[in-house]
């Protein structure tokens, strides 16, 4: 029976490259709050500290299943990072076509009176 670790060991170097850069943006691409903050090497007290929080408080938001989007982008900017959102379309055939979905400026804000 062969491993997974000896399959990959046969693939060519080039084709196995392709495999771990793939595995690793995969990998990237979903995180939970707790990995991303580890991936940061930061701990619950300097990102509590960060965000003027208690430690229990940060570990309750990493634990939360659903949260605003201030409180998730105030936890990005704590571990140094701009929270970007982007919706996916599908187009025809494979393609997906991604949109950037980003905060109104003060010019497209209106005034009511």
């Amino acid at each position: 029976m062969t491993t997974h670790k000896d399959f990959m060991a046969s693939l060519p170097k080039k084709r196995r490259k392709a495999i771990e850069e793939r595995a690793a943006e995969i990998f990237a691409e979903e995180m939970t709050l707790q990995q991303l903050r580890k991936a940061r090497d930061r701990s619950q007290e300097s990102t509590a500290e960060a965000l003027g929080l208690k430690q229990a408080a940060v570990s309750r938001l990493e634990n939360r299943d659903d949260m605003r989007i201030s409180t998730l982008r105030e936890y990005v900017h704590a571990l140094g990072g701009e929270l970007e959102f982007y919706a996916r379309f599908k187009e025809r055939g494979d393609k997906a076509r991604l949109v950037r979905i980003r905060n109104k400026t003060t010019e497209e804000h209106q005034t009511v009176s």
